[in-house]
């Protein structure tokens, strides 16, 4: 009796193991597919599910920024979790950001997880469109656009 409900133990962590493995190779064929139709910028390897979360958890600072950018250039790619999330590293890009394509790169979807690492969107990275977006891309015009 024992050792019949060890052998079903056995073939149902056999089984979750299998489905398992199904469904992560699946999620990584998805996920190349995807990434070929869209023309996205170079980054760090991205995990499926989590994406880039595990690499570089909420430490979203300067200076890993910096790091990641030395690596995949001045324009690069991370995901957190499903989303895209294109990082610009340079002033001259950062500037055709938000002066010229503005209106088309200013609004963000919302999120549970980003609201958490956010403060319920109110940075300058996530914030949706509308007056916000606009007080705060005054505010970082004049230290990084500026010879002040």
């Amino acid at each position: 009796m024992g050792s019949e409900v060890l052998a079903q133990g056995s073939a149902l962590l056999e089984k979750s193991l299998i489905a398992l493995l199904v469904v992560v190779v699946g999620a990584v064929l998805v996920n190349k597919l995807r990434g070929r139709k869209l023309k996205l910028p170079p980054g760090p390897f991205a995990l499926p599910i989590f994406g880039n979360w595990l690499q570089v958890g909420d430490d979203l600072n300067h200076r890993n920024l910096s790091d990641l950018a030395k690596k995949y250039g001045k324009i690069f790619l991370l995901k957190m979790g499903q989303r895209n999330l294109v990082v610009v590293s340079s002033p001259d890009l950062a500037k055709e950001v938000l002066h010229t394509q503005g209106v088309e790169f200013g609004s963000r979807t919302r999120n549970v997880v980003f609201d958490i690492f956010t403060g319920k969107g109110q940075d300058m990275v996530f914030t949706v469109y509308g007056d916000h977006w606009r007080k705060m891309r005054r505010i970082m015009t004049v230290p990084f656009f500026t010879n002040k």
